[in-house]
């Protein structure tokens, strides 16, 4: 068989050509790879054994650690029962006190409580006793007793003096008739008398208008500007319910501090 030199060589060329490709584009990269990954396997040996090292050294100060906790655990236990049964007796008192100031708290509100029930009953009773007075009052008025308020006006009116008696003349001068009110219908008598007692106490007599005003009980009333001449029995009996109010609270007040007392007393053995 004939040997075709030329192909040989042709192909050893071409061989050689393609070694050398080969080498320059594969083989020369893929050992840089395989170094460059025997080199990182190599860092992350080293790493590796610097944190076995280093989790070596961090056992053993953790065993230090808890070999030095184990000789003070006595110490800090007794330390941390003492710490909570201090804490355990503070809060024991804190709430003592929370619940102290707030029974107070309840206390007061109650006696206030009570005190405004006391203030009204009082008004109430006082109200009522004196509507009845009232009530009875109407029912005695005549022409006796009507005759007896008038008297007391006049009486009343004779003893104006000083500066109220000023007063009222300076208010005159301001009015062109003075308006008198009563409980009862005045006769003609009465008017005239009831003229010539303002006339003296005013200096000179006055024009009056009369009008009957049932709310006066037992009573009359003179106005002029800004003043009022007045007396009748609601007067006294205003002063009565307020008197009656004062008297019946009181009485309340003193009944409940007794009762207090009492309680208290009855509190102190259970108490002890």
């Amino acid at each position: 068989m004939l040997i075709d030199w030329f192909t040989v060589a042709a192909q050893v060329v071409n061989f050689l050509i393609l070694v050398w490709l080969l080498k320059r584009f594969l083989y020369d990269r893929i050992i840089k790879a395989i170094d460059q990954r025997e080199a990182d396997i190599a860092a992350r040996f080293e790493q590796a054994e610097a944190e076995q090292d280093a989790a070596a050294r961090q056992q053993s100060e953790l065993e230090q650690s808890r070999r030095e906790l184990e000789e003070k655990s006595g110490a800090l236990m007794t330390e941390a029962k003492e710490q909570a049964e201090q804490r355990r007796r503070e809060l024991v008192n804190q709430a003592k006190q929370e619940v102290e100031g707030q029974r107070d708290d309840w206390r007061e509100a109650l006696e206030r409580d009570r005190q405004a029930l006391a203030g009204d009953l009082a008004r109430l009773a006082g109200q009522g006793a004196a509507g009845m007075a009232r009530r009875a009052m109407e029912d005695l008025a005549g022409e006796e007793v009507d005759q007896r308020s008038l008297e007391v006006f006049l009486d009343k009116l004779a003893g104006v003096e000083g500066d109220e008696r000023r007063e009222l003349k300076s208010a005159l001068g301001q009015a062109e008739a003075l308006e008198v009110r009563s409980a009862f219908e005045l006769d003609e008598r009465q008017r005239r008398r009831l003229g010539q007692a303002l006339g003296e106490l005013l200096g000179g007599e006055p024009a009056l208008e009369f009008n009957r005003e049932a709310k006066l009980i037992l009573g009359l009333e003179v106005r002029v500007p800004g003043r009022k001449l007045a007396w009748s029995m609601d007067e006294y009996l205003g002063e009565m319910e307020q008197q009656l109010v004062e008297r019946l609270a009181r009485a309340l007040n003193s009944a409940k501090t007794r009762q207090g007392g009492a309680d208290e007393a009855r509190e102190e053995p259970g108490d002890a």
